[in-house]
């Protein structure tokens, strides 16, 4: 993960004091909270090194350590009311809700792999996996920061 955060402090984007990082035994226990017994490799990288608290990567949806304790909670809440069935979700690895009616996850069937792709589930759609793994997930959020920094400095503060 160091190749995606160094550049974004070198040239000033991420402060290094935001890159908290999770504790192996934070990292046990949200394994512990969601019901599964191994991370993909990339993505515990990413939680050790600047995942407790993400939001210097992207402001997008809910993935912080404490909102992810519950995340699986929250994505059954978000498919049940629906309508539809838990059921293939509930192995997975819940990594990022959004606006309770959507969460990206990884499936239980990857969470062994090094840097498996990114899968979502929305609302009145199936799941879709993406055309990239995780790391690549991640460079493209990094690469979307300047133009993101740049549109909040132009808007002004709220």
């Amino acid at each position: 993960m160091s190749e995606l955060t160094e550049p974004l402090v070198r040239q000033g984007l991420v402060a290094p004091e935001d890159l908290v990082g999770c504790t192996v035994e934070e990292i046990e226990t949200l394994k512990e909270s969601q019901g599964v017994t191994t991370l993909p490799a990339r993505y515990r990288e990413f939680l050790e090194q600047g995942g407790r608290t993400p939001y210097w990567l992207a402001h997008l949806g809910e993935w912080h350590y404490e909102w992810l304790l519950e995340a699986k909670n929250i994505a059954r809440e978000i498919v049940e009311d629906h309508g539809d069935d838990f059921a293939p979700y509930a192995d997975a690895f819940i990594f990022q809700t959004h606006q309770g009616y959507m969460f990206l996850y990884f499936r239980a069937a990857d969470l062994s792999q090094l840097d498996p792709h990114v899968w979502t589930y929305t609302q009145g759609r199936p799941a879709k996996g993406s055309d990239q793994p995780f790391t690549q997930w991640l460079g493209d959020l990094a690469a979307y920061l300047p133009h993101a920094i740049r549109l909040r400095r132009d808007l002004g503060p709220r």
